[in-house]
């Protein structure tokens, strides 16, 4: 888990090597262990390469990057972890491909050597990787199938860009903040999707994607490509599962999360557990506990065990079963506060709640601990239907299909879903808007209209293509943004088991009856649960995440203070992006901060804009 960047053109762009270095120093939290800046030649061409190390597989320097392989052909800096790299390696060395590291860094280089660009079908893993290519004077930007690891780009002057995060690059070419991008944030809770960016004229490259770069006669030539397709990889299988049995969908989920589990848990340095009171992260500690390894772990969870409305009690449960332990971040107000404004620069863009800043500050409680790898269980409701939302488009896809009866018993368990979130039902009417293809919410903030986010449901699709939605653009690309930033804000590297490949292809591609029961969600994988967590934690109804419980304490005891006492010391700058009549005492009042939904995001939207 690292940082890179880098610049590419014709010669002249050795020049640009002081602003990759100025890229590198600011992304010195995602790799705090080693950096290194190097410019690499080609035919009428020049690469200049950034990296920021995070020391994770191979410790030694001999794994550092920017890294050649032994031939001198390609150079490559690289973000992620391929995490069947052990396998990918035995392949190659059975080819005839020899080694000098042990790290993943040299399997791609060696991968791609024996392979080409097929070879980044073979990798199991997160990545966003920079390869040059010395014969052909070639650049090659990859990313991962699901975009779990960013990568921003630009084109200015003839030359390429690229880089893990995008403020500096903003800045050296003054460019605006995308208002568009705050809008549709704002008004629809979708930040990142496909190739949005905070920043006009900075692209991220969509993920499954990779783009090939030459410079010929001093002139720069690109070309995007789609080396990944969900939707397709999906299509092929879904026939093959129809008519497949309870017993071999809850046989194949378990095999697929333990080997993702296992494949995840290789690292040189300490592993520990981002724990929520939810059936996805106990899962996942669960199968890392298995074989002994319990005592070794420690899993790190947002709330006091002794708070009913946390998830302490849930992870404190779940240790006593499994003989882990736990440590709770019970943040004060005071540390509240301290940690909101870093939160914000870690993330490099607005987010909406106070939960965000709850999960910096587990993973801050991590690193302190000297653990820097957590694996989290992000993605498990996207790939089997946790979202409380599916229960409702399931009966509509059944009504559309006239399957009446059908449509009645899944409608029954619709109304034990509605029970299992009735704290949340208020929060749900108010955000009903979203769901429709034309409005979002309203916001004090002069901002463009938002274009739609497409957040509900035709049921002239298949329902799957619904979950397909949810992974490529509407939900988890701005949640793998606050994860990865939060995490490497505090130079942690975050695994998410449930990302894997394999199981988001197989829990899209398997009946809806295997992933919706009994006013449930997740029922293959519950099923995988039971007996390995707390069974109190595995029927729960109620919808997880990282709650944070305590922010109207946090807003009553200083919080709604800080923001108001820092958005009017901006209040000049910011005047411009508030409507007429928009009163910051007013509007981001403590009782605002509390009640109105959009207040605490529209003031760290301010905040950011005000930096910017």
């Amino acid at each position: 888990m690292c940082g890179i960047a880098g610049a590419f053109g014709e010669p002249g762009v050795c020049e640009e090597t002081w602003l990759v270095e100025r890229v590198v120093d600011s992304q010195r939290a995602r790799g705090p262990d080693h950096q290194a800046v190097a410019a690499f030649g080609g035919p009428g061409c020049m690469a200049v390469l950034g990296h920021n190390r995070l020391s994770i597989i191979d410790l030694s320097v001999e794994a550092s990057q920017p890294m050649e392989d032994g031939e001198g052909q390609r150079a490559i800096v690289y973000n992620g972890e391929i995490y069947n790299y052990i396998e990918v390696r035995r392949e190659l060395e059975g080819l005839g491909r020899r080694f000098r590291t042990q790290s993943d860094t040299e399997v791609i280089l060696q991968a791609f050597g024996q392979w080409g660009e097929r070879a980044v079908e073979r990798f199991n893993g997160m990545f966003a990787f920079a390869l040059f290519e010395r014969v052909s004077g070639r650049l090659v930007l990859f990313r991962d199938r699901f975009g779990v690891k960013p990568l921003y780009w630009l084109e200015r002057g003839g030359r390429l860009y690229f880089a893990s995060t995008c403020e500096v690059l903003a800045r050296h070419f003054c460019l605006p903040p995308d208002l568009a991008y705050l809008s549709r944030g704002l008004q629809f809770g979708v930040y990142d999707d496909a190739e949005c960016a905070p920043y006009h004229g900075i692209r991220a490259l969509r993920p499954g994607h990779c783009l090939a770069a030459w410079a010929v006669a001093g002139r720069l030539t690109w070309a995007v490509r789609q080396w990944y397709s969900l939707e397709g990889a999906v299509g092929t299988r879904i026939e093959g599962l129809a008519s497949t049995t309870e017993r071999a969908v809850v046989a194949e989920v378990e095999s697929l999360v333990s080997d993702a589990v296992r494949l995840r848990l290789r690292s040189d340095v300490p592993v520990g557990i981002s724990l929520s009171g939810g059936v996805d992260s106990t899962t996942v500690a669960a199968f890392a506990a298995e074989g002994g390894r319990e005592r070794s772990l420690v899993g790190f969870t947002l709330g006091h065990p002794d708070d009913r409305m946390s998830e302490g009690r849930q992870a404190r449960s779940l240790a006593r079963q499994l003989g882990m332990h736990v440590e709770y971040v019970s943040p004060s107000t005071e540390e509240v506060v301290s940690a909101l404004p870093a939160t914000l620069r870690a993330q490099g863009a607005p987010f909406p709640t106070l939960s965000i800043v709850g999960q910096y500050l587990v993973y801050e409680r991590a690193r302190r601990s000297g653990v820097i790898v957590l694996l989290g269980g992000q993605g498990g409701d996207e790939a089997f239907m946790g979202y409380p939302k599916f229960h409702l488009y399931a009966v509509r896809e059944l009504l559309h299909a006239r399957k009446l009866p059908e449509a009645f018993m899944r409608a029954a368990g619709l109304i034990g879903a509605a029970m299992g979130q009735i704290r949340k039902i208020p929060l749900y009417w108010r955000l009903r808007h979203r769901q429709t293809r034309e409005r979002g919410l309203g916001t004090l903030l002069r901002l463009p209209p938002a274009s739609s986010a497409d957040l509900g449901y035709s049921p002239v699709e298949p329902l799957w293509l619904r979950q397909a939605r949810d992974v490529t653009s509407s939900s988890l690309p701005t949640l793998l943004r606050y994860e990865d930033r939060n995490s490497m804000g505090n130079s942690i590297e975050s695994r998410l088991p449930f990302m894997d490949y394999r199981i988001v292809e197989y829990g899209l591609a398997i009946p809806t009856a295997f992933k919706l029961r009994g006013g449930r969600g997740k029922w293959a994988l519950r099923e995988v649960a039971r007996g390995r967590i707390p069974e109190r934690i595995r029927t729960s109804r109620y919808k997880r995440g990282f709650d944070a419980s305590q922010q109207n304490a946090w807003i009553d005891g200083g919080l709604g203070r800080f923001l108001r006492e820092q958005l009017r010391g901006y209040e000049a700058v910011l005047r411009p992006w508030l409507r007429e009549g928009a009163d910051i005492d007013r509007d981001f009042s403590d009782d605002a901060l509390k009640s109105r939904f959009l207040s605490f995001n529209e003031a760290m939207t301010l905040l950011w804009l005000a930096a910017a």
